[in-house]
């Protein structure tokens, strides 16, 4: 007679089964010693159970992290990145620059372990570039969880990108709408139009051209 026996637990749904696996003693269960004591019902004082885990990471966002606000003219992008779960190796390689700038990933810092990571963008044209600059995960990214479940391709529910502007305004000076010229109507009226929102212009920001005098520029 045996006092150890391994029992094997198999098939089923158990490849995709996440849960608690354990084992019970069945309720007509006949064992006995060899004397014929009858082994009484209920759990052991030892009871281990398995944790199975086939269910695949998640990825939960990309934001704006380095600079938080967007548009920018930034020549280095921090993208935070976060996982539902605990994930392992997690480098530069998994990850790639989305739109047509040549920047590319060149740092990944670990925000909390196995979780959150910091991605730098940077590099290449950045510098000059104008354009949506956002990360996607590259095709032959190899991350897991922590017991080898491998993170699906895809995007994130949250997605942020960066708008990168390194494009200065331009501006057009016309005579005000409605003033004849040559014209005896005072004042003289201008329209300063930029190309795209500015702050910061004030009268101080343009002169006076021409043989006015002593006229001056009021108004903003």
């Amino acid at each position: 007679a045996n006092t150890v026996y391994d029992v094997t637990i198999a098939g089923g749904d158990l490849a995709d089964f996440t849960g608690e696996v354990g084992l019970d003693l069945a309720g007509g269960q006949n064992i006995t010693d060899t004397a014929g004591n009858a082994l009484p019902a209920g759990d052991p004082a030892t009871d281990e159970t398995y944790t199975l885990d086939n269910t695949a990471p998640g990825l939960t966002s990309f934001v704006r992290q380095t600079p938080l606000a967007s548009p920018t003219n930034a020549d280095s992008l921090v993208f935070r990145v976060t996982f539902s779960e605990n994930v392992q190796n997690v480098d530069a390689g998994d990850f790639r620059v989305n739109g047509t700038t040549t920047a590319t990933v060149t740092n990944v810092a670990v925000v909390t372990a196995n979780t959150v990571y910091d991605i730098t963008v940077s590099g290449g044209n950045l510098a000059g570039f104008t354009g949506v600059v956002g990360l996607d995960l590259a095709g032959g990214q190899n991350i897991t969880d922590m017991v080898g479940n491998a993170l699906p391709a895809g995007e994130p529910a949250t997605d942020e990108t960066y708008f990168v502007d390194n494009t200065g305004p331009t501006v057009t000076i016309n005579q005000a709408g409605g003033q004849t010229d040559p014209t005896t109507t005072l004042p003289i009226n201008f329209t300063v139009e930029f190309s795209e929102p500015v702050t910061g212009f004030t009268e101080t920001d343009v002169t006076l051209t021409g043989t006015a005098g002593t006229a001056t520029v009021t108004g903003s």
